[in-house]
């Protein structure tokens, strides 16, 4: 019975993608669909249709942005629902839990068959770096998940908080409960070193895996659980193999789309990954924040590279860093760890070291027809601010970072802000701390599972 629903779940997934169908096209019967070999579990990585995606309907809530009251009328219900901060907000499956679950199966059934595989000489290196990209997409999903649909993670209550269903097997069957916050969080944590231990430094292609993205997404995770020592630790891994920062005077600011268009080489990237687009971030319709425009002093760069002014009709973006219109980047580059070592830096005592990374990022902004001068402070207090700041203006629309430097900045209340709509006339909120920093799990899941829906 097993083996039947996994021939059924194999070919629902892997029908839906064109690197898969290849990979069907060529099996004779419906006993060849279960994969066997190392080739046919990698095929099933490959997809990075599936597997380079995340969800970005949290970027909904973010407060970097804005839309317009007639584009706001036209929206679908959940997205209405998710610009104004809905407490009765219904989120489809389709927004991200269903598609990261999607990959979390894909990266559990290949764990699960090179279980069958024996490793050997000749295969060691395929077999433990498979593995290696497995553990890394499994981990990766996990933390698209938990930023939309678990707590912040609190060292106070994280034992107690409710985290994520940790599916760990192929096994259909299986009846999940959800995990703590800290036990999902040890999750991602354990799988991301144990990938560490079994990719190669750097990957062939940055849809692929490496030691170093695993670092930076490390990284990226212990800042989210304040664990600052380790984030700072994991950032100067991933930044001692690649620490590359583009020149924007090299760029053509003027240009629709200043960075080249992947697969072309953005030297910054470490690892390539895009977010679902909902409509109200197409560029036509997102409108940048004016006071986070204005934040940009003469001379940055990135007020003329990341935007376009349109006068009367607002602030458009248009600093994608995969080159390609209305296609955010949620991968992993080296200007997000440097402000990940320059925050954990300022925090643990090492104000020097964030000093520099700080400046080694905004030089690489600045006009060099404007002389640039290095931010300097012996406050700890203001060097931290000044971080948090830029990080803003650097990483305004990567992944989620935004929604989820809020949720976790919130607890400081000297970074604690409350976010505010305006549509015709009628004003939306979202305080600090609130419970809608947490998104609802689908409804179809909790009729399904019966697992405990989110309080709103």
């Amino acid at each position: 019975m097993k083996k039947i629903l996994l021939v059924l779940l194999l070919i629902i997934e892997l029908t839906s993608c064109r690197k898969q169908d290849e990979w069907l096209n060529k099996k004779s019967n419906k006993s060849d669909i279960i994969p066997t070999t190392i080739g046919d579990f990698q095929t099933i990585l490959n997809n990075d249709i599936l597997m380079n995606a995340s969800m970005g309907f949290v970027t909904l809530g973010s407060d970097n942005y804005f839309i317009q009251y007639s584009t706001y009328q036209s929206l679908s219900q959940d997205n209405r629902e998710g610009y104004i901060w809905s407490k009765n907000i219904s989120i489809l499956p389709t927004s991200g839990w269903q598609p990261n679950y999607q990959r979390i199966n894909n990266a559990n059934i290949v764990l699960d068959g090179l279980s069958s595989i024996q490793k050997n000489s000749q295969n060691e290196r395929q077999w433990n770096e498979l593995k290696g990209v497995a553990l890394f997409f499994r981990a990766f999903a996990y933390f698209d998940l938990a930023e939309a649909f678990a707590k912040e993670y609190d060292k106070q209550t994280a034992r107690e908080d409710l985290g994520l269903p940790l599916k760990l097997k192929v096994n259909v069957a299986e009846k999940v409960t959800r995990a703590s916050v800290q036990r999902t969080y040890e999750q991602i944590v354990s799988d991301l070193n144990e990938s560490k231990n079994l990719l190669p430094v750097n990957a062939v292609h940055k849809t692929q895996p490496s030691k170093t993205a695993a670092s930076a997404l490390l990284a990226r995770v212990y800042l989210a659980m304040e664990s600052y020592d380790l984030a700072f630790s994991e950032a100067n891994i991933a930044l001692n193999v690649v620490s590359t920062l583009v020149n924007y005077n090299d760029l053509n600011a003027s240009s629709a789309l200043p960075f080249p268009a992947f697969p072309q080489n953005n030297a910054e990237m470490i690892f390539y990954c895009a977010p679902s687009l909902l409509v109200p971030l197409l560029n036509s319709n997102l409108r940048v924040e004016p006071s986070l425009y204005s934040s940009y002093e003469t001379g940055d760069l990135r007020k003329a590279v990341l935007y376009q002014n349109n006068g009367v009709n607002g602030i458009a973006f248009k600093g994608y860093y995969t080159g390609k219109s209305n296609t955010y980047f949620a991968g992993l580059a080296t200007n997000e760890l440097y402000f990940i070592r320059a925050e954990a830096g300022v925090r643990t005592g090492k104000l020097p070291s964030a000093l520099e990374d700080l400046n080694a990022v905004l030089v690489k902004r600045w006009d060099k027809n404007v002389s640039y001068i290095p931010y300097n402070t012996v406050d700890e207090s203001q060097a931290l601010r000044k971080i948090l700041q830029e990080r803003r203006k650097e990483l305004p629309f990567t992944a989620n970072l935004r929604w989820s430097d809020l949720r976790r900045l919130n607890k400081d209340t000297r970074f604690a802000i409350t976010l505010s709509r305006n549509l015709n006339g009628e004003i939306y909120t979202l305080p600090p701390n609130d419970k809608r920093y947490v998104l609802p799990i689908p409804d179809i899941e909790i009729q399904l599972s019966g697992i405990q829906q989110n309080e709103r």
